[in-house]
Parts: structure tokens; C-alpha cells; sequence
């Protein structure tokens, strides 16, 4: 009993409970949420309040501009200093407005110049709300700092307010634009709950920092920025670019299926966040390996038994079997035979043991061979929602294969 209330002490495991919480959350809303909105506004809709929130990945994307990786790191080797840490919180979280204001002129600009998103530019203004939140949301502190256990209640409670109106007031297609005020009050409420735990209750004080250390904070993470970015480019830019070429319907298909693949991947979310800092920190290749090779083995029999039950699968999630989804999912499902082994030889691993540029550099080749890819099937005429699946699990399989090269390379395993 007291070995099991000692394992339960230590910082890691208290790490792991809590990010197991706070991503089920995450993992379980969205969940119950999309198969909700998918049946109440209908295909075309659901594909219009989709590319909107794919637009705001985007945004997302800029605004953190690798600071999950760069600054979750810096935390977790500075953790004794809390003055220096104090400092680079202040100097990041500065430069992240920054980028935040940034953001918010380009969408300006496009609702303003292209009538693609003037037609519905109330919509994108609202979804705003999400990089507002983001912005004032820290996750990287909590992360390197190994603590997690304060802002994963506040966080729950907060973003589970913030779907509840979704089944409250949403009635039927007319409603859509409810679901980027929801989004958005509810990453604003946790980003200011989360700016109040981190002032007032871990210590931390507020200044403004040298414009010097602003750039370097925002310097350190542009290395991170490149690869977070290409990370984007083959995943939200899927959804996207088939709402600019194929329309919303399109998207609607495409989309229902891309999220349950998501959420299937999100799965490893929680041990991605404990393993980047203890690794980081520790070195310990034997201790990632035991993970690897268990986490490995158990997605390979989970992934074959979602192929085999795929069709009940959307049945019980959406409500129908609908064969255009259903062709989607079982392609993107295939790439899940890839995905999970390659996340945790990437930043978990390879970045942590000292190789983030060559991690970086997987992921950059990836995402511009997959543009390029996506290029080709338009001009081919051949952009689909299938043929856009298709590609995702080549790339991914590509991403793997430069992984599994630069393990052996660096001798990381032995």
C-alpha cells in the first residue's frame, strides 16, 4: 500500500494523472460534441463551422510558435531558478500577444479582401475567441514545471461549460454560429483561470521584460515554430484546402471522419507531455523503450479491431454508416499504424535526446512533400476527400521511416 501511495506521489505520475484528466476532457467533449453538431446542422453546415475552425488552427499555430516545445524545456532545466523562470514566462507570454495582434490584422484582412470569407466573416471574427484563450493558456509552464495539478480541475470545469450550450441552444442548421461563441468563451475562461493560478498562486509576478529578451524567447522557439508549423500544413491545411476547392459538403465528409482519427491519436497526448520533460531531464533511452514497445504492440491490435468494426463505429458515433465516410475513415485509420509509434520517436524522444533539428527537419520534408502532393492531385483534378486520406497516410508513413533513419543514425537505442 505505501509503495503504490509513493509511485502516486511522485511528480511524474501526479504529472501523468492529471494530463490523463485534463486530455480526456478535451478528448471526450469534442467527442460527444462533433457527432451532436454533425446531426443537428447537417453535412454543409457541420463543413462550414469545420473550415472556420481550421482556419483558427492556423492562428493557433502562429501564436504558439513552438513555445510547447522550447519553453516546456527551458522550464523543466530552469526549475530551480524561479527568478530566470519568472523571467522567460513574462518575456514569452509578451511575445505570444504580440503574435496574438498580429494574427488578428491578417483575418482582417481577409474577410475584408475575399469574398470566400467576407460571406461569412461574423463567424471568423467570433472564433477569434480561441486564439484570445490560447494565448492567456500556458501550457508549457505547467509542463515544465512537472505540475499540472492545478490548472487541470479549473481547465476541466471551464471548457466543459463551455459545451453545454451546445445542446442547449443549438436546434437546428440556423444555429451555427453559437458554436464559435461556445469555443470561444470557453478557451477565454480557461486562460484566465489558468493567468490567475500562475500569478497568484505559483508565485509568479507580473512585469514587463527587455525587448531583448522578448526576441530571444521568441528566437529559442522559431527553431520548434518550423516543424510545429509543418505539423499544421498535413493536418488542419487537409480540411481547409478541400473547403476552398470542393466546398463545404466536402469538408463535412471529410471532417467527420478525420475526427474520430484525431481523437484516436489524441489518445497518446498524455504520455507525449510526461515523457518530452522527463526525458529531456533524465536521458532514460531504457525507460522509453519499456513505453515504446508496450504503447507499440497495444495500437497495432486497437487499430485493426477499429478497421474491423469501422462501420459500427460511425453508426454509433454519427448515426449512420454513410459510405462516403465511411471509405475516409478506414483510409485514415491505416495511418494510425504509423502515427503513434512516430509521435513517440519525435519530440518525446529525438528532440529530447538532443536532435530537435533533425526532428524538425522529419517533419518539415514531410509536410512539403504532402503540399506538394495535394498540388498535384489539383491539378490532376483528383482532389478528393479519399484522395486527401490517401496522402495523409503516405506522408505519415514517410514521417516514420526518416524517424526510424535517424534513430539508427544517432545509435539512440543502444
Amino acid at each position: 500500500m505505501m509503495n503504490i501511495k509513493g509511485k502516486l506521489n511522485n511528480p511524474m505520475a501526479t504529472n501523468f494523472i492529471s494530463l490523463v484528466l485534463l486530455q480526456g476532457v478535451n478528448y471526450l467533449l469534442p467527442l460527444l460534441s462533433f457527432p451532436f453538431l454533425f446531426r443537428i446542422l447537417g453535412v454543409e453546415r457541420y463543413g462550414l463551422v469545420t473550415f472556420g475552425y481550421a482556419l483558427m488552427q492556423y492562428f493557433v499555430m502562429f501564436t504558439d510558435f513552438g513555445f510547447n516545445l522550447s519553453a516546456t524545456k527551458y522550464i523543466s532545466q530552469h526549475r530551480n531558478n524561479l527568478r530566470e523562470i519568472n523571467n522567460y514566462l513574462n518575456s514569452a507570454m509578451i511575445g505570444r500577444f504580440i503574435l496574438c495582434a498580429i494574427s488578428f490584422l491578417v483575418l482582417l484582412l481577409l474577410i475584408t479582401s475575399f469574398d470566400k470569407f467576407k460571406l461569412e466573416s461574423t463567424l471568423y471574427l467570433l472564433y477569434f475567441g480561441i486564439i484570445i484563450g490560447n494565448v492567456m493558456f500556458p501550457m508549457w509552464f505547467f509542463q515544465g514545471m512537472e505540475n499540472m495539478k492545478y490548472i487541470t480541475i479549473f481547465n476541466i470545469v471551464a471548457k466543459s461549460l463551455s459545451f453545454i450550450p451546445f445542446f442547449i441552444f443549438i436546434r437546428g442548421p440556423e444555429d451555427y454560429i453559437l458554436v464559435p461563441i461556445c469555443y470561444s468563451v470557453g478557451f477565454i475562461l480557461a486562460g484566465f483561470v489558468s493567468i490567475f493560478i500562475v500569478y497568484f498562486k505559483m508565485g509568479m509576478s507580473w512585469y514587463i521584460t527587455p525587448v531583448s529578451h522578448i526576441k530571444g524567447a521568441l528566437k529559442d522557439s522559431s527553431t520548434y515554430f518550423l516543424s510545429r508549423a509543418s505539423t499544421s500544413l498535413f493536418t488542419t491545411s487537409n480540411s481547409f484546402l478541400l473547403g476552398l476547392v470542393c466546398g463545404n459538403t466536402a469538408v463535412g465528409y471529410y471532417s467527420a471522419a478525420e475526427k474520430l482519427y484525431q481523437a484516436y491519436n489524441q489518445l497518446l497526448s498524455p504520455f507525449t507531455g510526461v515523457l518530452f520533460p522527463h526525458i529531456a531531464k533524465s536521458r532514460d533511452v531504457a525507460f522509453f523503450k519499456k513505453v515504446f514497445y508496450r504503447i507499440s504492440a497495444i495500437n497495432i491490435v486497437s487499430v485493426t479491431l477499429v478497421l474491423v468494426l469501422a462501420s459500427y463505429v460511425l453508426q454509433i458515433v454519427y448515426g449512420t454508416a454513410d459510405s462516403n465516410i465511411l471509405h475516409i475513415f478506414r483510409t485514415l485509420i491505416c495511418a494510425c499504424f504509423v502515427t503513434m509509434p512516430s509521435m513517440l520517436m519525435g519530440y518525446p524522444f529525438l528532440a529530447a535526446m538532443g536532435h530537435p533539428l533533425f526532428t524538425n527537419w522529419t517533419v518539415v520534408c514531410t509536410s512539403v512533400i504532402h503540399i506538394t502532393g495535394l498540388f498535384i492531385l489539383y491539378l490532376l483534378h483528383s482532389l478528393t476527400p479519399v484522395s486527401v486520406a490517401m496522402m495523409v497516410v503516405f506522408s505519415e508513413t514517410l514521417l516514420i521511416s526518416f524517424r526510424i533513419w535517424g534513430i539508427k543514425r544517432f545509435q539512440l537505442f543502444k
